[in-house]
């Protein structure tokens, strides 16, 4: 699932956990955290957009080939007070301390000096950037991140070709989350396309719009059912256009300023309200805030999910609908 989806997004550990129980059946925190830290099955590490995400191991190097060169920009060597010589020294640096899952402070203290002091105290992490198309996470020790070379932990490591890559994946998008526009794509992925990446696909028109799809896609005649409570930053969301189709009313609640989104409630594949849970032991209190009324069927549904979300973290729930 975490592969058809485009990688399950993970600023917030809690958001890919339940962004993976919304579509796999009886998943639980544990067992993801099993296949992220025991059994490598999953790989977390900052991939589309620069963003934290989990992707099967065995499709991580494909993410990591679209890797970002902004590192070596003027703009941004300015903004670090760095040379090019500076940024090309900290990623060979990087990458030689980096043999096995470390602290960003064991990390400073392991390439010393005035750079060290920097990466051992800045939490956004900004002079591993040289090295980001090399590295994953590793454990969490407590509250703190750990880093390591991907070719370190993940088994047969290799990076492809950046146009085959992108080939590959304007492909999986389209198939997953299609029609788009190239405007839609581009915010995305969050980079201008080159002219051919979308060669070979077939222009379609979406009430008024034009879009693209694989040729020859055939769209179903059913339509989207069900009640969902989907975390924040979940893929839907995330990646569904065009948005006013998705989130139809009050779609400040969902994008903030900007900011999100946040969690949502999805009744038959669109937004129709927000959500909050709070775990109080072995409780946790479910708040739902739906657009507009629900149907006596849908309420039956809300419930059910606000169950499987208590369930994640072995919680019993409590749902309240505001």
């Amino acid at each position: 699932m975490a592969r058809a989806t485009l990688g399950a997004h993970a600023q917030l550990m809690t958001g890919a956990e339940l962004a993976l129980s919304a579509r796999v059946d009886g998943v639980t925190r544990d067992e993801v955290r099993e296949l992220l830290w025991d059994q490598r099955a999953l790989v977390k590490g900052n991939t589309i957009r620069g963003t934290l995400h989990l992707h099967p191991a065995d499709d991580f190097a494909l993410w990591k080939s679209l890797g970002s060169t902004r590192w070596r920009e003027q703009r941004w060597l300015d903004w670090q007070e760095l040379t090019l010589a500076d940024a090309e020294y900290l990623r060979e640096a990087v990458l030689a301390a980096l043999d096995e899952p470390l602290t960003r402070e064991e990390i400073g203290a392991a390439i010393g000096g005035t750079f060290g002091d920097r990466i051992a105290t800045d939490s956004w992490g900004h002079l591993l950037a040289p090295a980001g198309s090399e590295l994953c996470h590793g454990p969490p020790r407590g509250r703190n991140v750990t880093f390591v070379r991907c070719d370190r932990w993940v088994a047969g490591w290799t990076l492809s070709d950046r146009d085959d890559a992108l080939r590959e994946l304007v492909r999986r998008y389209l198939e997953t989350y299609g029609p788009v526009r190239r405007d839609e794509l581009e915010h995305w992925f969050a980079f201008k396309l080159p002219a051919e990446a979308l060669d070979g696909l077939e222009e379609v028109d979406v009430e008024g719009e034009h879009t693209y799809v694989h040729p020859g896609t055939a769209f179903p005649d059913a339509e989207p059912a069900g009640v969902r409570l989907l975390s924040h930053y979940d893929v839907y969301v995330i990646a569904c256009h065009p948005r006013g189709h998705l989130i139809p009313e009050q779609k400040e609640r969902i994008f903030l300023r900007g900011a999100g989104p946040n969690p949502a409630l999805l009744v038959d594949g669109r937004v129709a309200g927000v959500w909050s849970r709070t775990l109080r032991g072995k409780r946790m209190e479910i708040e739902v805030e739906p657009f507009g009324r629900l149907t006596a069927e849908q309420r039956h549904a809300l419930a059910d999910d606000a169950a499987r979300v208590a369930r994640t973290y072995g919680a019993e729930p409590r749902l309240v609908e505001k």
